[in-house]
C-alpha cells in the first residue's frame, strides 16, 4: 500500500515564532463612521477591547434554526453560540446576523458542543437540541468526556467516570445503547472523523500494555498505533485531526505536560510542546491541520497556544494584540487560520470575553462580552479513512 508519510517536527521546549503584524486600519481611526445602531444589535467594526462587534442582544423569540440559513459572503457557514442568562445564541463570525436559537433550563446550562454538521447541540453533556426539540442524552449532566461520533453525529460516545467502560448511544434514541468497551482502562477517546464506527482510545489494554489503539465497533481486535514505556506517564486528551491521518494527544508524567501528534499513515510520532504547566483542551478542526491547545492553571492566566502548520512550530495566541496578558482558552476554530478564543482577566471559567484571532496576520477582533458557555458551531471538511501501511512499526514514547 502506497502512503504518504507526514513531516514531523519535534522540539524539546516550545518555540515562540515571531508574531506577524496586524494589518494596519486603510482609514484612520478618528474618521472611521460612528456606530449605526439596529434593533438587534450595535455593530462597531473595532478591536479595542472596550469596544465588542455585538453590544446586546436581540429581543426576540427563539426558535432553532440550522446552519443552512446562514450565507456566509465566502466559505461555508459558521456561527459562535454563547449562553446569556437563559438563552442560547448564534451568532455569524462578523455578528452581521444574530439569533436566539433556545431557552435553556437548568440543567441544560452548561458546555455546549456542536455535532459535526451543526444540525444538533449537546448541552452540559446530558441534553440533545436539534430542530425537533430536546431529549435527554442518556449520559450524566456534566459529562465532560462525551463526544460526537463522526462524520454525522448519528451517535455520542463517552468513558464512563472509572474508564472500565466506553458506551455508545444514538443521538436520536437515548436508549439505543451499546458497550464499546476496547480497553481494560479508558483514559481518553476521538471517533475517527472518516466514520464506519472507528474510534481511537487511549489507555491501558487486557495485557496492560499503555498506549493508543484504535478499533472499529464491529471488529474483535483493536489495532496498537504507540505504546508508553513510562509507568508514570498518562495520556490526558487526544484528539484526531479532521483529515483522519493524525491524532494530537497531551501526555502527563508528574513532572511534564508535552503536545504529541502522531502521523497514522506510517505511525511516526512528534513532539509539539512541552511545559511544566499543566497543558488541557486540545481543539481541531474543522480544517485539516489545526490544533489548539491551553496551557497554564485555572487559578492563574493561562496561554492559547497553536501549531502554525507553515513552520511546524508552536505558536502563542495574542502577542501584541488586546488579547496579550488576559487568561485565554480555545474555543474552536472557524477555519485554517481563524480561531475563537475566550478571555478573562484570570482563569478559564465563568463568563468570558470572545475573540476572533487570525493565524494569518495575528490579528483579534472582539465579538461580544461578558457571556458564557461559548462554542463554535461549523461543518467538518470530508476526511480519508484510517489508513496505516501495514509494514508500519509501532512507536513508542
Amino acid at each position: 500500500m502506497c502512503v504518504l508519510a507526514l513531516a514531523l517536527v519535534a522540539a524539546c521546549t516550545r518555540t515562540e515564532a515571531e508574531p506577524l503584524p496586524s494589518l494596519a486600519p486603510l482609514v484612520p481611526p478618528d474618521e472611521l463612521p460612528v456606530a449605526q445602531t439596529t434593533p438587534a444589535t450595535t455593530i462597531v467594526l473595532s478591536s479595542s477591547p472596550d469596544s465588542p462587534i455585538l453590544v446586546s442582544m436581540p429581543d426576540v423569540p427563539c426558535a432553532f434554526a440550522g446552519l443552512a440559513s446562514i450565507t456566509p459572503a465566502d466559505g461555508l457557514p459558521s456561527e459562535i453560540t454563547f449562553v446569556v442568562g437563559d438563552r442560547l445564541y448564534g451568532s455569524t463570525p462578523d455578528g452581521t446576523t444574530v439569533r436566539c436559537l433556545a431557552t435553556l433550563t437548568r440543567d441544560q446550562r452548561g458546555f455546549v458542543s456542536w455535532s459535526p454538521r451543526g444540525d444538533r447541540a449537546l448541552l452540559a453533556g446530558g441534553t440533545v437540541l436539534d430542530a425537533t426539540g430536546t431529549r435527554r442524552s442518556g449520559f450524566e449532566v456534566g459529562s465532560p468526556r462525551v463526544r460526537w461520533e463522526l462524520p454525522d453525529g448519528a451517535g455520542l460516545v463517552s468513558p464512563n467516570s472509572s474508564g472500565t467502560a466506553v458506551v455508545r448511544r444514538s443521538s436520536s434514541l437515548a436508549d439505543d445503547r451499546t458497550d464499546i468497551t476496547f480497553l481494560r482502562r479508558t483514559w481518553a477517546i476521538g471517533p475517527h472523523p472518516a466514520g464506519g464506527g472507528v474510534v481511537v482510545g487511549a489507555g491501558v489494554t487486557d495485557d496492560g500494555t499503555r498506549g493508543i489503539v484504535a478499533k472499529q465497533i464491529d471488529d474483535e481486535t483493536a489495532r496498537p498505533l504507540l505504546t508508553l514505556l513510562n509507568p508514570d506517564e498518562q495520556i490526558t486528551e487526544l484528539a484526531v485531526d479532521d483529515a483522519g491521518d493524525v491524532v494530537y494527544f497531551i501526555t502527563d508524567n508528574g513532572v511534564q505536560f508535552r503536545v504529541h501528534q502522531l502521523s497514522l499513515a506510517l505511525l511516526t510520532a512528534g513532539e509539539l510542546d512541552v511545559e511544566q504547566a499543566p497543558i488541557a483542551q486540545l481543539v481541531v478542526g474543522p480544517a485539516w491541520r489545526t490544533v489548539a491547545w491551553r496551557v497554564g492553571l485555572c487559578n492563574d492566566v493561562t496561554q492559547t497556544v497553536v501549531r502554525d502548520d507553515r513552520s511546524g512550530t508552536a505558536l502563542t495566541v495574542g502577542i501584541d494584540t488586546p488579547l496579550e496578558g488576559l487568561s485565554l482558552s480555545p474555543i474552536g476554530w472557524l477555519d485554517g487560520a481563524r480561531l475563537v478564543v475566550a478571555s478573562r482577566t484570570l482563569g478559564c471559567d465563568g463568563p468570558a470575553d470572545v475573540w476572533i484571532w487570525s493565524l494569518l496576520d495575528g490579528s483579534a477582533t472582539l465579538l461580544v462580552k461578558s457571556i458564557e458557555m461559548p462554542a463554535t458551531r461549523t461543518l467538518a471538511e470530508p476526511a480519508g479513512p484510517l489508513a496505516i501501511d501495514p509494514a508500519a512499526v509501532v512507536p513508542a514514547l
